[in-house]
């Protein structure tokens, strides 16, 4: 269980994961498949060396991948928090000239 390749396999997914949702074009899927194909990879050389590594060093590496996800969700939602914040009077405001336009009727 190598936490560089968990943590490498992790970012990788989320990466190819991104581009899947937000890109909508043949060459962003293809590298969206990559970096999804890189991370399987990466997940499954993890689990390969793990094979070979004492209980000891296999809780450490736990720790230290549990600690990276904490700090990834822990800075996600201080990220949502902040830019909500910074744009939500403008979001509002659009919404509201939209629906002066008849372009749009929003109902949240």
């Amino acid at each position: 269980m190598c936490p560089i390749c968990y943590i490498s396999g992790f970012i990788a997914a989320l990466f190819g994961g991104s581009f899947i949702a937000v890109v909508n074009h043949p060459i962003s899927w293809i590298i969206s498949l990559i970096l999804i194909s890189y991370a399987v990879y990466k997940f499954y050389e993890a689990k390969q060396r793990g094979k070979n590594m004492s209980q000891e060093t296999k809780d450490r590496n736990k720790k230290t991948i549990f600690r990276f996800i904490q700090g990834v969700v822990v800075g996600s939602i201080v990220t949502i928090i902040v830019f909500y914040g910074l744009t939500y009077k403008e979001h509002e405001r659009m919404h509201k000239l939209l629906e002066q336009h008849g372009i749009e009727k929003h109902e949240h």
